[in-house]
């Protein structure tokens, strides 16, 4: 999630610099409720000391409006349908 997050700001940078409306929020999916919650939640607990950076990344775009963190069932990923088929 991180990463897409980081891939978001950097396309978003590039539509601004050749100067091209960027439409925000950009939505992600992501099948982990539990990774959700915790980069919406102000509040670090000591499990969580480990991916803090990636959780303030995480939380800083979506509260200036830049992402939108949405949940989606494992059996609609896409990458679930890659793997059980290979």
């Amino acid at each position: 999630m991180a990463l897409a997050t980081c891939e978001v700001t950097w396309i978003t940078y590039l539509l601004h610099a050749l100067h091209f409306s960027s439409l925000k929020p950009y939505v992600l999916y992501y099948d982990n409720q539990n990774a959700i919650n915790i980069a919406s939640n102000p509040v670090f607990h000591e499990r969580t000391k480990h991916i803090e950076i990636d959780c303030h990344t995480i939380r800083e775009k979506c509260s200036n409006g830049t992402i939108k963190l949405l949940p989606v069932p494992s059996h609609l990923q896409l990458a679930e349908v890659l793997r059980n088929t290979l």
